[in-house]
C-alpha cells in the first residue's frame, strides 16, 4: 500500500520479477479502502508504506484489525528501518526497492511458511535476527537475555542470537510452564535449571551459567518450579 503511484509501480514492476513466487492479490492507494478489503483478501503478506497522507504506516498498522498475514514496511527513510522491526514487522524494504532485497524478503517468508506447514504440532518458534530467521526447538533454549529492545537468545549448542525482540515479545511466543522471567534481564529454561543457590539468590543450570534470581519474582519462580516437577 503506497500513496504514490510512482514507487507503487516500481513495486509492483519488482515484485513481477519473481512471479513464480507471488502472486498480487491487490494494491491500494487509500488508508479507507485498504481497511474495508484486507479482511475480504487472503494475503500472505501485505508491503505497507511507511509515509502515507493522513496517515502513517505504524498508525495504521494500530487500527488494523487481527491479522493473519505478515506485515513488510516500505520506506524512502533508513532511519525508520529499526522502528520497522520494533514495531513488529516481519521486514523492511528501502525505496527504491532493490531485487535482491526483495529476493531476501522472499526468501524468508517461504522459508518461514514451509517450516510451520513442514512440522505444524512441533513446538518450535521462529526468531528473527536483522538478517536470519531461525526456527528454534524450544527445548535447545538455555536462556534469553535483554540487550535493551533487543534480545540474545543463548542455545545449549553454545549459539548465541541477537533477535530484534525485547524479552517481553519472547515471553509471550516461549512455552510459559517452561520459561520464567527469573529478573527483568533474564527469562531462563526452568527445565535447564540443576541449582538454586538460595544464599546469593542465583539460579545455576546444566550448562554451567549462573542467573540473578531477583527478589521480587522469587515466590512465582518457586511456584512455577512446583508445577514442573508435578507436570514432569
Amino acid at each position: 500500500m503506497d500513496d504514490e503511484s510512482k514507487s507503487i509501480r516500481s513495486l509492483v514492476y519488482e515484485l513481477e520479477q519473481f512471479e513464480d513466487r507471488v502472486e498480487i492479490v491487490a494494491q491500494y492507494t487509500s488508508v479507507e479502502e485498504a481497511f474495508e478489503q484486507l479482511s475480504d483478501n487472503q494475503l500472505d503478506c501485505l508491503f505497507l508504506d511507511i509515509e502515507m497522507p493522513g496517515m502513517d504506516g505504524f498508525r495504521f498498522l494500530e487500527k488494523l484489525p487481527a491479522k493473519t498475514f505478515e506485515i513488510v514496511f516500505v520506506t524512502a527513510y533508513s532511519e525508520y528501518a529499526i522502528q520497522a522491526i520494533r514495531e513488529r514487522a516481519f521486514d523492511y524494504l528501502l525505496k527504491p526497492v532493490d531485487g535482491e532485497d526483495l529476493d531476501r524478503v522472499l526468501t524468508k517468508l517461504e522459508f518461514q511458511k514451509s517450516s510451520l506447514i513442514a512440522s505444524p504440532n512441533k513446538n518450535r518458534v521462529i526468531l528473527n535476527t536483522d538478517q536470519e530467521m531461525h526456527v528454534v526447538d524450544p527445548d535447545e533454549i538455555l536462556f534469553c537475555q535483554s540487550e535493551g529492545s533487543y534480545s540474545w537468545v543463548v542455545a545449549q549448542s553454545g549459539n548465541r542470537i541477537l533477535v530484534s525482540k525485547n524479552l517481553k515479545h519472547l515471553e509471550g511466543i516461549l512455552p510459559d510452564r517452561q520459561f520464567f522471567r527469573i529478573h527483568h534481564s533474564y527469562l531462563v529454561n526452568v527445565r535447564r535449571i540443576t541449582v538454586l543457590d538460595k544464599s546469593h539468590s542465583n539460579v545455576i543450570l546444566d550448562s554451567g551459567e549462573s542467573l540473578p534470581l531477583s527478589r521480587l519474582r522469587k515466590k512465582g519462580f518457586m511456584e512455577t518450579l512446583k508445577s514442573t516437577e508435578k507436570s514432569g
